[in-house]
């Protein structure tokens, strides 16, 4: 089975792309995570975790979605930066809530649970199906991707209803 990544590395390769310019695509997205955590401390502090990942959300439907349609270099390179905020922010968001959230004493716990969890187990599981459904779909099957940051949004809302009834 293949990964994710390892599916848009070969859908790349297919469709033409040689291995120095998906390279150079896969180290803008790590530039760009990296801008990301230079900055995001005074930016998260002040819009809060939900809205991190709301804009996490939000950028994984945009970036997914242009990957499921195209292989133009123009629109790869327009969007593959997005991964500093599909992953970066949401990442960014998750720990920062935590920090803020959880008593100190229980914080390396919640962190070990949020990695297990969020970071180890889900992530195999999208890994797993991401290869089955590239082999079945090619490229269509990044939109799965899509989907799932449609899933997370929408479990945003009761989120953020309930953050503002708290504030």
């Amino acid at each position: 089975m293949l990964c994710i990544m390892g599916s848009l590395h070969l859908h790349w390769r297919a469709n033409g792309l040689d291995e120095i310019t998906i390279g150079a695509l896969w180290a803008e997205g790590v530039i760009a995570e990296i801008i990301l955590f230079a900055v995001a401390g005074k930016y998260i502090d002040r819009i809060g975790p939900v809205i991190f990942l709301t804009i996490g959300g939000l950028a994984g439907l945009i970036r997914w979605s242009v990957l499921g349609m195209t292989t133009d270099l123009a629109g790869l390179i327009a969007v593959q930066g997005l991964h500093a905020l599909t992953f970066g922010a949401t990442h960014l968001a998750a720990l920062y809530y935590i920090a803020k959230a959880v008593p100190a004493g229980f914080a390396a716990t919640a962190q070990s649970l949020y990695s297990s969890f969020a970071v180890g187990t889900t992530m195999a599981f999208a890994m797993l199906a991401s290869g089955w459904l590239y082999e079945l779909y090619a490229g269509a099957a990044f939109f799965a991707m899509a989907g799932m940051s449609i899933a997370g949004i929408l479990l945003l809302i009761p989120i953020r209803l309930i953050a503002k009834k708290s504030a």
